[in-house]
């Protein structure tokens, strides 16, 4: 005899009261989630099918179980899973099974199969299709960029287009991760245009404090900030006046 662990998914969540219930009816090691939501137990068997089966004998009525699923991959790297279905579904499957010459069980696992490689493939050509609708069907080096290095937005995904106009009116900043690490920043223009003036003025004050020549545009920008400022506080004294 082997020990199998199977997982027990409920259609709800299941009490203290019933969990301990189980545990008498079952009479297996057992352990829930902290939802109550989903249940583990040890059953001792000579197969996985064997203990998938034990489970539903013991415990089919002690719990409202929805589906049945080993913890762990077999030797062939596949999980397994049990399903209840109602006489009229066996009498289909049993039905279609005879008719493709396999056993009901084979049949079943072949159809599985086959949905979870088309659910895969159409996975894929949705991405495929984004990146298609994103860079016009184009490598990397052939993204259709201006010669001002711009893109149209209109050419985006509509998901990528809505984030794009959100960060632009927001003024929040979308950091972007690959693999946990952040590689990029998606920040409105005019975010950027207030980083650079920011900037500027940075490096225009570090040339007038160690006498190097200063260019036109620092000049431009900090004479702007400066008369920002002196608005700022005559609105400022104007407003204590008047109140």
């Amino acid at each position: 005899m082997s020990l199998h662990a199977i997982e027990i998914i409920l259609t709800r969540t299941v009490s203290g009261v019933e969990l301990q219930s189980a545990k008498r009816a079952g009479g297996m090691p057992m352990a829930s989630s902290s939802d109550g939501k989903r249940i583990v137990v040890l059953v001792s068997a000579k197969s996985v099918n064997q203990a998938i089966k034990k489970v539903w004998r013991r415990l089919e009525e002690a719990l409202p179980i929805d589906v049945l699923c080993t913890l762990f991959p077999g030797p062939d790297g596949m999980l397994r899973m049990s399903i209840p279905f109602t006489p009229e579904d066996r009498r289909r499957i049993r039905t279609l099974a005879r008719a493709t010459g396999k056993s009901a069980e084979d049949f079943l696992s072949d159809a599985v199969s086959e949905a979870l490689a088309r659910d895969r493939s159409d996975e894929s050509a949705r991405r495929d299709c984004v990146l298609n609708l994103l860079f016009h069907r184009c490598t990397f080096g052939q993204v259709p960029l201006s010669s001002s290095g711009t893109l149209p937005i209109s050419v985006l995904p509509s998901g990528l287009s809505d984030l794009v106009r959100r960060v632009s009116v927001s003024g929040d900043r979308v950091r972007l991760v690959d693999d946990g690490r952040p590689v990029a920043v998606l920040i409105g223009e005019q975010t950027l245009a207030d980083l650079e003036d920011e900037l500027a003025i940075a490096e225009c004050r570090m040339r007038k404090a160690d006498g190097t020549p200063r260019i036109p545009h620092d000049e431009a920008v900090e004479e702007a900030a400066v008369k920002d400022g002196e608005e700022g506080e005559g609105n400022e004294t104007a407003g204590s006046t008047g109140v």
